[in-house]
């Protein structure tokens, strides 16, 4: 059965700065990841592999045993697998369906897995809603490990409050809305360490204190291992980037973001973490992206291959562009990096294979 949402399960205790990299199945050996006709079939695995799971969580405690419940009987697929102290981490391994069950019924789980000897954490990849027990090694102690990601078109989306957005003393930046025309994709320009939250957080106080906008430029945030961040908010609780859930046949107005200067009204704007100067993301970076790029263009009608005519609502200025660019496309400056611009057709061309169109967004309308 494919599931198309899965849920970061986290530890409250260890937080997302603990987070191990996750992988995805990498190309043929000697081929350039973002070379269609050298990927071959593989490409398709790209795009659909990245590993949208927990996050690697190391408990407090002993680790001997995991099991896994699942939020419906109708969701009951996943997989597991574990990290050790030299930093390795084994192979994916399916959950397997705890059969068996009082008469009256129970909750839909995996059977427990063991835990290889000498293992320090685990990674569950399974579907949104799930929760992942740690037992010890039989003294009979338990912890639990929740959902801490939030839905957002399919995609799991780590939310301000955990990768850690702190209020704005003065906060200067009040929400303003608009129809979603573009989207724009950039790189941040800075080295990105093992810790994708810490630098979420490094970019947020820059943009929001020593800038003083009172908020982080981006929409959302992606760091090398394929995590996706909340970043400007403003919206309600759970609901990134829209004033309201996409839904229905129009869709709702985008928060306005500041991240291409004089064109941010209705254009959503997407941060790789990492300077693309000299060397491109890692394919779990851009993998990410086709999946924003892709769920964004289905829920608001944005054509990822097509052409638009910007307007901004307030001023009137207006360009002709690709609907899903590159920033230096906008001008004036070098962003996403040489390394990576090139690939912006790669993302148009992939996020279009299994667009589906679910909506018209409000600008087509002439709203």
């Amino acid at each position: 059965m494919t599931v198309s949402r899965r849920g970061f399960l986290t530890a409250a205790s260890v937080g997302v700065g603990a987070a191990v990299a996750t992988t995805v199945r990498g190309p043929v050996a000697g081929a350039n990841p973002f070379d269609t006709g050298s990927l071959g079939g593989v490409a398709q695995d790209l795009m659909q592999s990245i590993s949208t799971g927990s996050g690697m969580v190391e408990p407090n405690g002993p680790l001997g045993y995991v099991g896994v419940t699942f939020p419906s009987p109708e969701d009951i697929a996943g997989r597991i697998r574990f990290a050790f102290p030299d930093g390795s981490v084994g192979d994916w391994k399916p959950l397997e369906l705890l059969d068996s069950a009082p008469d009256s019924g129970s909750t839909p789980a995996s059977e427990l897995v063991a835990a290889p000897e000498g293992a320090v954490g685990y990674e569950v990849d399974a579907p949104e809603g799930s929760q992942a027990t740690v037992f010890d090694d039989g003294r009979g102690t338990t912890r639990n490990y929740s959902l801490g990601s939030v839905g957002m078109l399919g995609l799991p989306v780590i939310p301000r409050a955990i990768w850690g957005a702190g209020e704005v003393a003065g906060y200067r930046w009040s929400p303003t809305f608009h129809a979603p025309q573009a989207i724009t994709i950039h790189h941040t320009a800075s080295p990105v360490g093992s810790d994708g939250a810490a630098s979420v957080r490094a970019i947020y106080n820059y943009h929001a204190n020593t800038l003083g906008w009172g908020d982080v430029g981006y929409h959302l945030l992606i760091d090398p291992a394929g995590r996706i961040y909340q970043g400007r908010g403003g919206t309600p609780a759970g609901n990134p980037i829209f004033q309201a859930p996409p839904v229905g046949g129009v869709a709702p107005p985008i928060v306005t973001g500041g991240h291409v200067g004089g064109y941010n009204n209705g254009n959503i704007g997407i941060s790789l973490l990492g300077d693309f100067t000299s060397a491109p993301p890692t394919p779990a970076a851009v993998g990410a992206t086709i999946d924003c790029v892709r769920a964004l263009c289905s829920a608001t009608g944005i054509d990822p291959r097509g052409g638009i005519l910007y307007r901004n609502p307030q001023g009137g200025a207006t360009r002709q562009m690709h609907a899903v660019s590159g920033h230096r496309d906008w001008g004036g400056t070098a962003c996403p990096g040489n390394a990576f611009y090139p690939q912006m057709q790669f993302i148009r061309d992939h996020a279009a294979n299994g667009w589906m169109p679910r909506a018209v967004s409000s600008a087509a309308l002439g709203s």
